[in-house]
C-alpha cells in the first residue's frame, strides 16, 4: 500500500525520487553560473556608465578643442601663484596616444594689470622662486588649496627669466599651450611687472582626441560582456524552473 507524504512518520526519510527532484531545481553549477553572470552584468553596467560619462565630457565640456576645468579665482599677497610640481614620467608611453596638448589660461581680475603666465621645468621654476613670497596652489576648482610662503621680491621680472618652456604676457586673457613632455613641471602666474598682489581667474584644459574612441570601446566591451552575462543568468534560471515544473 502506497504511503502519501502526509502519512509519513516524523523523521522518516522521503523516497529517493523525491530527494533527487528536490535538488534538481538549483544545483551548485546553476547557482555558480547565475552568480558569475550577475558579476559580468554589473561590470557591463559599469562600463556603460563610464562610457556615458566619457562621451558626455567629450561632447559638452570642450572649449575650442580642449576639455576644460571650471574657472576659479586665485590670489596671492606675494609675488607669484605657482602650481605644485606635476610629475609626468613615462608619458610618451601609452598615455601619449591618448592625451594631447595642455592649455593654461589666466585673466587678471584687475583689467589694468598685465598678467604673466608660463610653464617651466620644476627645478628651474623652484630656483627662480626660491626665497620669493608666493602662494602654491595644489589644484584648481572647488577643491583648490593654497599654501603661502613668506619671502622677498624676485630678482628680476618673470619675462626676463630665461627658464620658461612656454610663456605669455599682456593685458586681458593670456594663455599658453604646452606640448606635454616627460619630467617635472610647474605653472606660474605673476603680474607682468613682477610686483606683489597677484589675483587672476584661471582654468586648465587638455586635448583628449581619443575620448570618443574610448567611449566606443567601453560600449563595445559592455555589450561583449552583457551577452555571456545574459546566457549565464537566463539559462540556469529556465533550467531550474523546468526542473521544478517536472516534479
Amino acid at each position: 500500500m502506497a504511503v502519501s507524504p502526509h502519512q509519513m512518520r516524523p523523521g522518516a526519510v522521503p523516497p529517493e525520487h523525491d530527494q533527487i527532484t528536490s535538488r534538481a531545481g538549483w544545483t551548485p553549477a546553476r547557482i555558480v553560473a547565475v552568480v558569475a553572470g550577475s558579476v559580468l552584468a554589473l561590470v557591463s553596467l559599469g562600463l556603460v556608465a563610464g562610457g556615458s560619462g566619457v562621451l558626455w565630457a567629450d561632447l559638452s565640456q570642450r572649449q575650442s578643442g580642449y576639455l576644460t576645468s571650471a574657472a576659479g579665482t586665485y590670489s596671492a599677497g606675494g609675488y607669484a601663484l605657482a602650481s605644485d610640481t606635476v610629475a609626468l614620467h613615462g608619458w610618451r608611453g601609452w598615455l601619449a596616444g591618448f592625451a594631447g596638448d595642455v592649455r593654461v589660461r589666466v585673466t587678471a581680475t584687475d583689467p589694468r594689470k598685465p598678467v604673466f603666465v608660463a610653464i617651466a621645468p620644476a627645478p628651474a621654476a623652484r630656483s627662480y622662486l626660491s626665497g620669493v613670497a608666493r602662494t602654491s596652489i595644489t589644484s584648481l576648482g572647488h577643491r583648490a588649496t593654497a599654501v603661502t610662503y613668506p619671502g622677498v621680491a624676485p630678482s628680476r621680472p618673470p619675462a626676463a627669466a630665461a627658464i620658461w618652456t612656454v610663456q605669455a604676457t599682456g593685458p586681458g586673457t593670456q594663455s599658453v599651450v604646452w606640448p606635454v613632455r616627460d619630467g617635472d613641471w610647474m605653472a606660474v602666474a605673476m603680474n607682468a611687472d613682477g610686483r606683489a598682489g597677484v589675483s587672476v581667474r584661471a582654468d586648465i584644459g587638455a586635448q583628449f582626441p581619443a575620448l570618443a574612441t574610448l567611449a566606443l570601446e567601453l560600449f563595445v566591451t559592455a555589450v561583449l560582456l552583457a551577452v555571456p552575462a545574459l546566457v549565464l543568468i537566463v539559462v540556469p534560471v529556465r533550467m531550474a524552473a523546468s526542473s521544478v515544473r517536472a516534479r
